[in-house]
């Protein structure tokens, strides 16, 4: 949903709130989009998003069609290649996919409300009927799935699946629900505002980081060097507090000088963050490790910094070392990390 926000957002100011939206409900063996993944499209022909980044999109595009135009209230068009009733646009790949297709609901306007605010929101879909139900970060329902057991069922399946991301269709004795968990999204925390971060931060916005970009020095730390991300100003230890880096975080530490790298790596390793990089030599590597160690981290501890930081991909210009960086923070929240280390 997050993809195709910016799109709807326009749609919307622009009167266009006559809206069909497919969702991938299911996936077997090889697809390229995993499920949750939407597409939409407005009685004007504007479309956003893809579920299948091209295969089945025009298919998919005509049962959205067929939507706005009254034929059907939903419907779910499985789209594969190894099954006889599939669709005649089949997956490249080899797999499936299972795709609902409705009309836009008003709880998905209070859906993209919730994901707007930053908070975490479940989200339920049957898959027989129009019906919904969205519980909020605090546990309060909104919508109905038709049935007040299903409702109490799948509110308590949601609660089980927080803080997520997850995203799955599950059997109830009423029928198929889609079950989504939807945190905020990743945050990518840069400290040095250096001639590296600069790619580094775009990327990151490219893949759908909240980016925040920190340092000591307000002639690098600028809107011209850094537009469009947060920027904070000041000594790490001043400009954050650990609780901050929950574990949709990654860190990554660019000083490369020691009296802002100790305080940024402390900060970090006192942290939930998922990733913590950090940029240098081996030898600067061995000489802040035991810098650390002498205050009291553990070598188990110190184990969770990723140093020399990223994958090892041969360039060593900045937009390469920003690529190997980004490419081990996504690789390690994917839960698929490269021995190949090091830039």
């Amino acid at each position: 949903m997050r993809e195709i926000i910016p799109a709807l957002k326009r749609w919307q100011a622009a009167g266009k709130t006559e809206i069909a939206l497919a969702t991938i409900v299911e996936t077997r063996g090889s697809s390229l989009r995993s499920p949750g993944t939407r597409m939409a499209l407005n009685v004007q022909g504007d479309v956003a998003g893809s579920v299948s980044s091209g295969c089945v999109d025009g298919d998919t595009i005509t049962e959205l069609e067929a939507v706005l135009q009254g034929q059907f209230t939903i419907r779910r068009p499985f789209f594969g290649v190894s099954d006889e009733e599939a669709w005649s646009a089949s997956l490249a790949c080899g797999g499936s996919v299972d795709i609902l297709i409705e009309r836009w609901d008003p709880l998905h306007d209070q859906l993209l409300a919730e994901i707007a605010r930053q908070q975490t929101v479940g989200f339920a879909s049957r898959t027989d009927q129009p019906a919904h139900l969205l519980r909020t970060s605090t546990g309060a329902a909104r919508g109905s799935l038709g049935d007040p057991e299903l409702d109490a069922a799948v509110l308590a399946d949601l609660a089980q699946l927080w803080p997520g991301p997850h995203a799955r269709k599950q059997s109830y004795p009423q029928g198929e629900v889609f079950l989504e968990v939807i945190p905020p999204p990743p945050t990518l925390l840069i400290f040095g505002a250096t001639d590296i971060a600069q790619p580094l931060a775009r990327m990151g916005q490219i893949t759908g980081y909240h980016v925040i970009v920190s340092d000591a020095r307000r002639t690098f730390l600028n809107v011209e060097r850094f537009p469009h991300v947060e920027r904070r100003f000041g000594w790490p230890q001043k400009a954050f507090v650990s609780t901050e880096f929950n574990p949709g975080w990654a860190v990554v530490v660019l000083f490369h000088y020691a009296k802002f790298d100790i305080p940024a790596l402390t900060l970090a390793l006192e942290s939930d963050a998922y990733y913590i990089g950090f940029l240098g030599s081996r030898v600067t590597q061995a000489d802040r490790r035991a810098t650390l160690l002498a205050a009291g981290f553990t070598e188990e501890e110190l184990a969770r910094i990723h140093g020399p930081v990223g994958l090892n991909i041969g360039g060593k210009e900045p937009k390469f070392i920003a690529l190997s960086i980004l490419a081990e923070v996504v690789a390690v929240r994917h839960g698929r990390q490269s021995s190949s280390r090091g830039v």
